[in-house]
């Protein structure tokens, strides 16, 4: 009865950490997207999956969201602009001083 009891309790414990892997996982996911992309600092430049960004002051009103698109060669965290999930512009972070970018014309 008592080995029974300890089995179940055993077997409780297991599904709940399986259950909370499986959560974590998904929200790592959904809110990381570096494990697919890549970035490149040349000078004044980032160049996002080959694409050139440079850094811009006309963008006004916006708000930086929680996902991470990568992580640059030099450290800058590179986050998606919830106005903007196309990428069109971004920001780069190293921890408080941030930088948002701008696609270039030229790169469409």
């Amino acid at each position: 009865m008592i080995v029974d009891k300890k089995k179940s309790i055993a077997l409780i414990i297991i599904l709940v950490t399986i259950v909370v892997i499986i959560f974590c996982g998904r929200y790592y996911f959904a809110h990381n997207k570096s494990y697919k992309n890549e970035a490149i600092e040349k000078g004044d430049y980032i160049y996002l999956n080959g694409v050139r960004y440079s850094q811009t002051s006309e963008l006004e009103n916006y708000k930086i969201s929680n996902v991470v698109i990568c992580t640059s060669d030099s450290g800058r965290k590179l986050y998606e602009i919830e106005e903007y999930p196309d990428y069109e512009y971004i920001a780069g972070y190293y921890a408080w001083d941030g930088v948002i970018y701008k696609k270039d014309e030229t790169d469409r």
